[in-house]
């Protein structure tokens, strides 16, 4: 994150993956998280998940930490945040809706498929996070 640059009020974190769990976009303090198992681990889940149910897992809760998933451009990508487990879900929603909403604006799905690796690539939507984070703290 960059220097005096605010995660929200209501999110603790967030990534994005690639559908094979591959890591594009992190916003996160350090914590430890190995992001590779994360996205591989995220990935599993939601694939199968939506085997069993058309919508598939859309959160799950670790001890104090709730994770809200959310597929982008037509389940290219994972959207992942992480927020206080008593952070109220309509707060969260709306958060993770706005920031799903600014990734496929700026990006389609061959964007992702195509995609050589190079985490520069998805700078500008960094960018804009981090407006949007800063615009909502007002």
């Amino acid at each position: 994150m960059p220097k005096n640059s605010k995660m929200s009020s209501v999110l603790k974190e967030l990534w994005v993956f690639s559908r094979a769990g591959i890591p594009i976009v992190e916003i996160s303090k350090d914590t430890g998280l190995n992001k590779f198992l994360m996205g591989s681990f995220v990935s599993a889940i939601k694939i199968y998940s939506q085997h069993l149910s058309e919508k598939g897992l859309n959160s799950f809760i670790l001890e104090n930490h709730k994770f809200i998933l959310k597929s982008l451009l037509d389940g290219n990508a994972i959207l992942i945040c992480r927020t206080d487990v008593n952070m109220k879900d309509k707060k969260i929603d709306k958060q993770c809706d706005v920031i799903a909403r600014i990734f496929e604006k700026l990006y389609k799905p061959e964007d992702v498929k195509k995609w050589d690796g190079t985490l520069s690539y998805f700078d500008e939507f960094k960018e804009k996070l981090y407006l949007f984070f800063k615009m909502s703290s007002l």
